[in-house]
């Protein structure tokens, strides 16, 4: 996907495959690009939560897509994983891809630094795919293990989110309150809500200067919310990035609202 995160872009170009990016979330683009190429072995590699946007893969379209070519497909959830599905596993398991459904050509990966809030990732798989990068992969087969220390606190962080469902609905009420404040605030607007569900919601400026403009007046007001400009995303299209916590509470929700409703009719008069 063209808007995969970029180090899924620069393992690609390490790898020394041939690389073909297709447009975003473009399933169609991607079933010719599949169709054309003469590989033998290929792979599909999508985010499941692209970081800039805050949108969805179509996990079953690109899977299915990945079962009519042969394919492997690889769907890095680091933005997923604690958040989506039942017991915060995943997009997998959002889209009841898991147990006896568990495709057998998925290669599964998230990090651990977000919403287990330790630090490294994980990769699974079938048996013979995980074996196959445990005797293949040489930055892993090179590196120092992780401390004890991590993995004790990382099974204290599977522990909170596998029983976490309350936090992961108060979030999502939160990002409803969010989306239903600033669409009625910014209705005829120039600057435009991304169309996301998840906790990162895009709030999309256009200028640099405005979009960091808009940045430190929210900082001065303690608001802590980064501009992302290009070439993180395309030219035009520089961005508050709004990434939501189940920390956040109604009031810190309004306060976003309202700073953003003031500096909107500020700017826009």
């Amino acid at each position: 996907d063209a808007l995969n995160h970029a180090c899924l872009i620069d393992g690609a170009r390490l790898s020394g495959a041939q690389i073909h990016r297709y447009a975003h979330t473009d399933l169609s683009a991607l079933a010719a690009a599949l169709a054309a190429s003469p590989a033998r072995r290929k792979l599909i590699m999508s985010d499941a939560v692209f970081s800039m946007d805050g949108n969805l893969a179509d996990v079953p379209g690109l899977l299915a897509l990945a079962e009519r070519h042969d394919a492997l497909l690889l769907l890095d959830d680091a933005h997923g994983f604690g958040v989506l599905g039942p017991h915060g596993a995943g997009c997998l398991a959002a889209c009841g891809l898991t147990g006896a459904h568990a495709p057998h050509r998925v290669l599964y990966m998230a990090t651990l630094g977000k919403a287990a809030g330790v630090a490294g990732a994980f990769v699974a798989g079938n048996d013979a795919l995980v074996e196959w990068l445990l005797q293949t992969t040489r930055s892993y087969i090179f590196a120092t293990a992780a401390p004890a220390l991590l993995a004790s606190a990382l099974s204290a962080s599977l522990q909170q989110i596998e029983q976490g469902d309350d936090l992961r609905a108060h979030l999502q009420a939160m990002i409803a309150r969010l989306r239903a404040g600033l669409q009625s605030t910014l209705a005829g607007h120039p600057w435009k809500l991304g169309a996301s569900t998840t906790a990162i919601q895009p709030l999309v400026i256009g200028p640099n200067d405005e979009a960091l403009a808009v940045m430190n007046s929210l900082r001065q007001r303690g608001l802590w919310v980064p501009a992302i400009r290009p070439p993180t995303v395309a030219p035009g299209t520089a961005r508050l990035r709004i990434a939501l916590s189940a920390a956040h509470t109604a009031h810190d929700i309004d306060r976003l609202v309202d700073a953003l409703s003031e500096l909107a009719a500020r700017r826009h008069r």
